[in-house]
């Protein structure tokens, strides 16, 4: 099925605003077309596609707010869930300070570079062929998944709002297994078909998985690691899901709270999150319909703002970054689409600059123990080396890990030259390789 266009999105949500009888109203409607080639055992095992759109309403009656949502999209349909959103602000309470919705304002509209057309389940067939014929050369086993997905969103309110657009991904990942425990992982992610080498990730992946058969142990303790831009991708996620909102910001949950100003991470980090650059993949504009602003968030290891809605802008008095999520949520604003600043180094420098240490190719069943100081808990995987005198020796069991992201990021000595794109939990994280002075290992996991 052809994706949804832009402007029938747009007219579909104007529509939708028009059927809801309330002091002020919003529409969103997501349509998403999703292709998906899944392999195991070296060989396809599922090919499937799905397209679905969803409107969602938001009614607000003076300052109570209720929303519903449908996936029919005829009037009848549509006026119903109309309705049923202003049946809920009726039953909700009163916010004395939601600020109302906000008035349109200029967004720039990026284009969308992925044609998934032409990359049917022929060409994803093909891509399969080539990652997994790595492993099946070596007498190892593949297993993972070539997907692309379009979204077309559009925003409308009863003050003017009327934005749309579509963004498409392309994605792949192989997991590589072999005797002696040996495992070895790659992926890709990007807005656009074009760099993908299915038969690149396929080799990246087999050959980690014969370097790290038979792994060794290694003690708990605090050592110096490199991490591979993927395991960075996952601090950087959890980085802004408990730290860089103002709505945590503003409750005291976050790192920066009562912090602004202050230099609490390395001088060799800068985030920043910027849905316009040319790397990104995501909306140029919010589920409000506000432009999104390139936000600085770290500036040389210094907290600069954190990420804004127009409901907390309206409650801090910041400027509105435009990064509301879909009403009703209660996580506030979040930033989707963040980097850090590149450094001068490449990983194989870093390496070399390490007497003994630890090397991981990224973490796995990641999760938060305290908020403030980002403290994660969780475990390498497929890939962690031990590195002596340079160079990467002997691999390793997987490791559990307890650290605070806001200590590690404080101790970086080196930051790499290259970056990459990965699709994470809130969006996008645009990263690269670290060097860090001491991070925590607490045992094996096997």
């Amino acid at each position: 099925m052809t994706p949804m266009s832009a402007i029938d999105a747009q007219a579909l949500a104007v529509r939708a605003v028009g059927l809801t009888e309330a002091d002020e109203a919003e529409a969103v409607v997501i349509s998403s077309d999703t292709a998906l080639t899944r392999f195991a055992e070296n060989r396809i095992h599922q090919n499937v596609t799905e397209h679905d759109t969803t409107v969602s309403i938001r009614a607000v009656l003076g300052t109570k707010n209720g929303s519903a949502s449908t996936n029919r999209l005829d009037d009848e349909s549509l006026a119903a869930c109309a309705a049923a959103a202003v049946a809920a602000a009726s039953a909700s309470p009163a916010d004395p300070e939601f600020p109302g919705l906000p008035e349109p304002r200029p967004v720039t509209v990026r284009e969308d570079t992925l044609e998934p057309i032409g990359f049917g389940p022929v060409e994803r067939a093909e891509a399969v062929r080539s990652i997994v014929e790595q492993s099946a050369i070596r007498g190892l086993v593949a297993a993972g998944g070539v997907a692309l997905s379009t979204d077309t969103v559009a925003v409308a309110n009863s003050h003017g709002v009327d934005v749309g657009s579509k963004v498409s991904t392309a994605r792949a990942t192989v997991l590589s297994s072999g005797e002696g425990a040996g495992t070895g992982w790659a992926s890709h992610f990007t807005p656009s078909t074009v760099g993908f080498d299915p038969a690149a990730i396929g080799d990246e992946a087999a050959t980690l998985a014969l370097r790290t058969s038979s792994p060794s142990d290694l003690a708990p303790g605090d050592y110096t690691v490199v991490l591979a831009p993927e395991a960075v991708a996952d601090i950087l996620d959890f980085l802004g899901y408990v730290g860089l909102s103002a709505r945590s910001y503003v409750e005291g949950r976050s790192f920066m709270s009562g912090r602004l100003g202050e230099r609490i991470l390395s001088d060799a980090i800068t985030i920043v999150d910027d849905a316009l650059s040319a790397e990104s993949c995501g909306l140029s504009f919010d589920f409000e319909g506000q432009p999104k602003q390139r936000v600085a968030l770290v500036d040389s290891g210094i907290t600069c703002t954190p990420v804004t809605d127009s409901y907390w802008s309206a409650r801090t008095g910041m400027p509105n970054t435009g990064h509301a999520l879909p009403a009703p949520n209660s996580i506030g604003p979040l930033p989707r689409d963040m980097q850090i600043a590149p450094g001068d180094a490449s990983l194989d420098s870093l390496i070399r600059s390490v007497q003994k240490g630890v090397y991981v190719t990224r973490f796995h069943y990641v999760n938060v123990e305290d908020p403030v100081p980002v403290t994660l808990t969780g475990m390498t995987r497929d890939g962690t080396f031990l590195i002596e005198n340079g160079r990467l020796t002997a691999p390793l069991k997987n490791l559990r890990f307890t650290q605070s992201a806001i200590a590690a990021l404080g101790k970086v000595h080196g930051v790499t030259e290259e970056r990459r794109l990965f699709q994470t939990m809130l969006g996008s994280a645009l990263v690269p390789g670290l060097l860090i002075d001491a991070w925590a290992f607490t045992g094996q996991t096997g």
